[in-house]
């Protein structure tokens, strides 16, 4: 039983899978029509359903290991069957997950890219096309902070259901959805701790459909980051996808959550600039959201970097898997026969990643 489980999960993770049929048969039908079930339940509570059930796994799984060596005989022959036996059991749960995870919501993850299913043509995009949009965040967040800041408290995060909830609606009907996905509550969790020293804003839980939060973020980052959240929620599992589809909610709503889209979006845009132009872009900022800009790189700095990167390795590898099926095995393939110029690739990429953490902070600070 247990290799019949490990074998179908091998088979789903491998086997190809047309992403029409995935868009038409699964996101956009299957998909939609248990988490209109799923989602409002687990709303229901007010603390994250995923908690409680990790917690319970992870000392069942626990337990029965204890158990299971406890009850193996004296001999190292009867202590080794046991140990396998029990590796293979753990491998069957964790098969039996991925199963799970894959129809209740991991298959999104093959459905058509947005890109061809929208107005896209990637000649539009260009240098001057960039400097123009960052030009305009710009003018848009000093135009919508006083309106913004003064419609009263931020939202909490149990208010934004009912605050951008009919945006969400809205935004998945014109990108196409018959059946919109349900806005799901916010919620706190156990997490929270190591969300702020990876530098993690929030998540999906893929087992109960529900949006945990980091609830350390700043006010005025919080309409965002649902939008993203229920953006994944909506079936789009690629990040930059749901990035895409979180602004297009917060535009779509008031003042506030507006201001929230504009702070995402012109820091994304204002970086991929060479330096002189972002300079020249960062001073037409006044000074209510540089100050917004400020607490923000502040707060990102709290993250711990050697806990963020232990958390990319977690949350990249279907990226990297992806970029790898693109370009041909990645470098790995390329070096499997040369492990000195893999060394070296590796050092470099070391080398680069710690220049990039560099280059970061100093763009953090270049705002301030």
């Amino acid at each position: 039983m247990a290799m019949s489980v490990i074998a179908a999960a091998v088979v789903a993770g491998l086997a190809p899978t047309p992403a029409p049929w995935v868009e038409h048969a699964y996101s956009r039908q299957w998909y939609l029509v248990w988490q209109n079930v799923v989602t409002p339940v687990s709303s229901l509570s007010g603390f994250s359903l995923l908690d409680p059930a990790a917690v319970i796994g992870v000392l069942g799984i626990g337990a029965g290991w204890w158990r299971g060596l406890r009850r193996a005989g004296a001999t190292w022959r009867e202590r080794t069957a046991a140990v396998a036996r029990l590796t293979l059991h753990t491998a069957a749960v964790a098969a039996a997950l991925y199963l799970v995870f894959l129809a209740m919501w991991g298959l999104n993850y093959r459905r058509e890219p947005l890109t061809a299913k929208l107005d896209y043509d990637a000649a539009r995009i260009s240098s001057a096309s960039l400097a123009s949009l960052a030009g305009e965040s710009v003018d848009r967040l000093n135009a919508l902070h006083a309106p913004a800041h003064g419609a009263g408290p931020w939202p909490a995060f149990e208010d934004l259901p009912e605050r951008l909830g009919p945006a969400f609606d809205r935004v998945q009907r014109r990108l196409g959805a018959g059946r919109p996905a349900a806005a799901g509550r916010p919620k706190a969790t156990l997490l929270t701790a190591y969300f702020r020293r990876a530098g993690i804003d929030g998540m999906l839980s893929p087992f109960s459909l529900e949006v945990l939060v980091n609830g350390t973020v700043l006010p005025f980052e919080r309409p965002f980051l649902v939008a993203h959240e229920w953006s994944h929620l909506a079936g789009y599992a690629n990040e930059s996808e749901a990035s895409f589809v979180g602004v297009l909610i917060c535009l779509a709503g008031g003042a506030q959550s507006r201001y929230s889209a504009w702070l995402y979006l012109s820091s994304q845009l204002v970086r991929h600039l060479p330096a002189d132009a972002r300079d020249r872009v960062w001073s037409g900022l006044a000074d209510g959201p540089r100050a917004d800009l400020r607490a923000l790189a502040a707060r990102r700095r709290q993250a711990v970097p050697v806990v963020r990167r232990s958390a990319n390795r977690v949350f990249e590898p279907r990226r990297s898997r992806n970029r790898q099926l693109r370009t041909g095995g990645g470098s790995a393939a390329r070096h499997r026969r040369n492990p000195r110029v893999a060394r070296a690739g590796r050092s470099d990429r070391r080398a680069r990643r710690r220049r990039a953490a560099s280059v970061a902070t100093t763009r953090d600070v270049a705002v301030i």
